[in-house]
């Protein structure tokens, strides 16, 4: 069995998520990262019971994520955004711009979160 390590970039991009992200996110970023710690302790745990001819524990694998969806949602949400908020520049109000430009942008948000929380 492979040894996935965990590496320090790992563990400093999951800070700078938890930083720049709402509070209400901050509990899955947590998670996700703790998930990768728990799944790399249980891989040194069967190397060494394997390196000993002890029968490791047959845990459940867990879901692969996509690392397409993973990609394209964010880019094709910022693309959208942005999108967005070009057509409203057109508009006379001003006020009308903004808002609608922030009705957008949390629309894109909103489909982000749920993916994310979803996955």
């Amino acid at each position: 069995m492979a040894n996935p390590e965990l590496s320090r970039d790992e563990l400093e991009a999951a800070l700078r998520a938890r930083r720049e992200l709402d509070r209400e996110l901050e509990p899955h970023v947590i998670d996700a990262f703790l998930d990768r710690v728990e799944h790399n302790i249980d891989a040194r745990v069967d190397a060494r019971l394997q390196a000993r001819g002890e029968v490791a524990i047959e845990r459940p694998k867990p879901p692969q994520r996509s690392s397409r969806s993973t990609v394209i949602l964010p880019l094709g949400s910022m693309f959208l955004g942005v999108l967005a908020t070009a057509a409203v520049a057109d508009l006379e109000s001003a006020v009308a711009q903004v808002v609608i430009a922030i009705a957008a942008w949390i629309a894109i948000v909103a489909v982000n979160v749920v993916h994310a929380v979803h996955r």
